[in-house]
């Protein structure tokens, strides 16, 4: 790209429609959690949802080097943000992190959206078989801080579980480790401890065959960059002992569970989840919308 740089992270609500038929309630969930985000906080940014999309993206353009790592770093953070605040939900996205133009504006009525970048992501994003957030080629030439996977000639698979890559350098891939510092070093690890499991039921469980195989891609991802701790997990049901004396991670997992139940409840007195749980489906209407 010759002048200014807009990125654009694309993030699908995996199962939505299932979720407003079935799970009212948890619509409501995803909606108050995604107002909770950490990116409504920066101003470089701005956020739109609609239905099961979130898009965020950088209104005004990069045009220098250290502008464009600063994008990629903060957009592939709030994936990491949604990622994390989703733990223990039953509740999965596919994100894309690409580039390209992107017009956002509003007429008296309407609110427009349109442009290159949210095409290619939409495009692309519904055929990748797996869940999690994925980068283009282009934007992860300026991606410094997150460890990522080649998945096709054009996106790379990034890993938002950091807790896990420092846990590895920390342990070098020896485990149990009788260290309790390794807590300091990896704090949340008993969160993605709790993904992956959540994981590797779904790729199990699930009722749908393509659905399992969505999360097959996604643990095949993990198993490939961490056998050693995705093998000890496997085989002692994913407890944190396999990996650290018990007391290591036990406020940690403390606090863990406390927010999955607060994010469970939060929503469930919205008036979008009462009208759901009443009709089964939208109202019109600005209430609830």
């Amino acid at each position: 790209m010759e002048a200014g740089d807009r990125f654009l992270l694309y993030i699908d609500i995996l199962g939505f429609s299932e979720m407003t038929q079935r799970e009212p309630r948890k619509v409501a969930r995803v909606y108050s959690i995604l107002d909770e985000l950490n990116v409504h906080r920066h101003q470089s940014f701005r956020t739109i949802v609609f239905s099961d999309t979130v898009l965020v993206y950088n209104p005004e353009l990069a045009e220098s080097e250290e502008e464009r790592q600063y994008l990629v770093w903060y957009l592939t953070e709030f994936a990491e943000d949604l990622h994390h605040r989703l733990t223990g939900q039953d509740i999965f996205f596919r994100a894309i992190l690409t580039s390209g133009s992107f017009a956002h504006y509003r007429l008296e009525n309407v609110e427009c959206f349109f442009g290159e970048a949210l095409v290619n992501a939409y495009s692309s994003e519904k055929d990748i078989p797996s869940l999690g957030l994925f980068i283009d080629n282009y934007c992860n030439k300026y991606n410094q801080f997150f460890r990522v996977a080649e998945f096709d000639e054009n996106l790379s698979f990034v890993y938002l579980n950091r807790s896990l890559e420092t846990l590895e350098e920390y342990t070098q891939g020896h485990y149990p480790t009788k260290e309790f510092g390794v807590a300091d070093q990896a704090p949340h690890t008993p969160w993605q401890v709790r993904f992956l499991r959540d994981v590797h039921t779904n790729m199990r469980e699930h009722k749908s065959p393509a659905v399992r195989t969505k999360f097959l891609t996604a643990w095949d991802f993990y198993a490939k960059r961490y056998p050693d701790l995705v093998s000890v997990l496997s085989k002692n049901d994913f407890a944190l002992t396999s990996l650290a004396p018990e007391a290591a991670w036990a406020e940690e997992t403390k606090r863990m569970n406390q927010d999955i139940k607060h994010y469970k409840r939060i929503g469930s007195g919205s008036s979008l989840s009462v009208q759901l749980t009443k009709s089964g489906r939208y109202k019109s209407g600005r209430e609830g919308s």
